[in-house]
């Protein structure tokens, strides 16, 4: 790999990000192309125990659990991703969320709680975007599954009555409360686990053996007036549907569909049942608790060890034809049930959630996601007060800044970092970032001695694009007007030099380092070379004199 290599020791400091200190003792950059493939990777820090369910309302990714915080923030039992960071929907529910789905331009949760919001519910509740509330009645037990179907929402699970009504674990939610579909389902247990869609039917699957009254093993269709079997049915509980080319996939707990050999995956093509090549299997578990497809592949996510015959780990990929593993799978410390509860697609990338707390080699919280990394370019033209020759127009030396992306509203939330070398000719830097979303970011720039300084307004960040900022051409560039002239042919603006010991003020704390240097002769690459000659001396200290002299610190949002 050919490019330009710079050494150099460098301290370096986020504010935002509790001032963290690091000393990086070699600085490998590399100006090359280069290539990113699909991978696993983190939500933040994920959640701090099991995700059930997935959804996307609002453009947001929401996630339901047992969990009580998200992303280092309190988020009971339910909260959402804006695809930077995690936060809470309201208070939250008071227990485990198991199912989730979107109607009327609602959302909707299901699952294991007696209130949301503070306010008394029944398993059920509805965030309208800003606040929890009761309108959706309540049903007499768990609800494991939502969707919605011909309008209507449908809800499935443990609870024979709803609004007082029998309806045998499954009802659909019509004017003025919970009505019956065709006498529910029946059987030793009844319990529906999953809903789904295959053609014009609503298709239901779970524990039971009778739907309308009818034998119908582990799966029936609903085509809006009556239930019906699909073949013979399954041989054992199924937790999870999709519709993948023009056939519908069954997943669960089960050796057989329709009397044939399947391994816990099956799909109809509405006649008949056929194995996913050898299906999944495991030495201990063999659940398929979710399914999902992108890009015209369908992606299976349980607690199992092999798909196909080869090593998946709790997730794994079909194409049609076989099944591939994604990365090394997902894993829960040395325990022999690991995998994901839920499977879902949010932008271009497949997430999952579940009992794992890593995703292939990256530490996560519960909840991952797999795809290829969106990656778009920065170019900042920057100045450091210190550095800048005037004669010239040009930096006494190249050196490294650093970059924070933080999203554009209050508490602005840190979104990405990265480090580049800005230029001494073209005073300029480029920077790349990967999983950022297209969007509206605060931009702050970071140098050894020079004060934070943010960007004067949010810059619209685009992925996989590039985008060009110049601090340098006016002073309003900056948050605050946080920048001194430094030229006026061309007309240049840069950053505040001093700040040392990267506190945020330049006072006297900075002007006593640079003294001890200079009385002791330093030379090197130091913090205290204020003006990048590479010699620490009076010439160093006039720039902290004089900017705390003006009381210069750094002004954020």
């Amino acid at each position: 790999m050919k490019g330009q290599v710079i050494l150099m020791v460098k301290f370096k400091c986020f504010s935002g990000i509790k001032k963290t200190f690091s000393l990086i003792t070699l600085l490998l950059l590399i100006f090359s192309q280069k290539s990113y493939s699909q991978d696993w990777s983190g939500l933040s820090y994920g959640m701090n125990h099991w995700v059930h369910a997935l959804t996307v309302y609002n453009g947001e990714l929401i996630a339901g659990g047992e969990f009580t915080s998200a992303g280092g923030v309190p988020a009971n039992y339910i909260a959402k991703w804006n695809g930077i960071s995690w936060s809470p929907l309201g208070s939250g529910t008071n227990a485990e969320v198991d199912a989730l789905t979107v109607y009327n331009g609602q959302l909707v949760a299901g699952g294991r709680f007696t209130s949301a919001g503070g306010v008394e519910v029944n398993f059920i509740a509805k965030w309208n975007g800003t606040e929890w509330d009761d309108e959706l009645g309540g049903v007499g037990s768990i609800v494991a599954a939502l969707t919605v179907y011909n309008g209507k929402l449908i809800a499935g699970g443990y609870f024979v009555y709803a609004d007082e009504v029998m309806v045998n674990y499954i009802a659909y939610r019509g004017s003025g409360g919970w009505f019956p579909m065709g006498g529910g389902m029946g059987g030793s247990q009844g319990q529906v686990m999953t809903l789904g869609h295959y053609g014009s039917d609503l298709i239901a699957g779970g524990f039971f053996t009778s739907a309308g009254g009818q034998n119908a093993n582990h799966i029936a269709k609903w085509n809006g007036t009556s239930w019906s079997p699909l073949g013979s049915g399954i041989s054992n509980i199924v937790y999870s549907l999709a519709e993948y080319n023009g056939e519908l996939i069954a997943g669960g707990l089960f050796l057989s569909a329709g009397g044939v050999s399947a391994k816990s995956i099956a799909k109809w093509n509405g006649s008949a049942w056929a194995p996913l090549g050898s299906g999944i299997t495991g030495p201990i578990y063999q659940y398929v608790f979710g399914l999902t497809v992108l890009n015209n592949e369908l992606y299976a996510g349980g607690l199992f060890e092999t798909a196909g015959g080869i090593p998946a780990h709790g997730i794994a990929k079909w194409d049609g034809t076989s099944w591939s593993a994604l990365g090394s799978g997902l894993f829960y410390g040395g325990s022999n049930a690991y995998g994901a509860f839920a499977v879902n697609t949010y932008g271009n990338d497949v997430i999952v959630g579940g009992l794992f707390s890593t995703a292939g080699s990256t530490g996560v919280g519960h909840i991952a996601k797999w795809g290829t990394p969106e990656t778009g370019t920065m170019n900042i033209t920057a100045a450091q007060q210190g550095f800048y020759n005037a004669n010239t127009n040009n930096l006494n030396q190249s050196d490294v800044i650093d970059v924070a992306l933080f999203e554009s509203t209050s508490p602005y939330n840190l979104a990405a970092t990265a480090s580049g070398v800005l230029d001494s000719a073209t005073l300029t830097a480029s920077f790349q970032f990967s999983e950022i979303p297209t969007g509206l970011y605060y931009l702050a720039v970071y140098h050894r001695n020079c004060i934070e300084t943010w960007s004067g307004t949010p810059v619209n960040y685009i992925s996989n694009g590039n985008v060009n900022y110049d601090f340098t051409n006016s002073i309003i560039n900056a948050f605050g007007n946080n920048m001194v002239q430094v030229d006026s042919s061309p007309v240049r603006y840069a950053l505040f030099s001093g700040d040392v010991n990267q506190d945020g003020v330049i006072d006297l704390g900075d002007g006593s380092l640079i003294d001890n240097d200079a009385l002791n002769f330093e030379k090197g690459y130091l913090p205290t070379d204020v003006n990048g000659d590479w010699v620490v001396d009076l010439a160093d200290e006039v720039f902290a004199d004089n900017n705390g002299y003006n009381f210069v610190s750094k002004i954020i949002p």
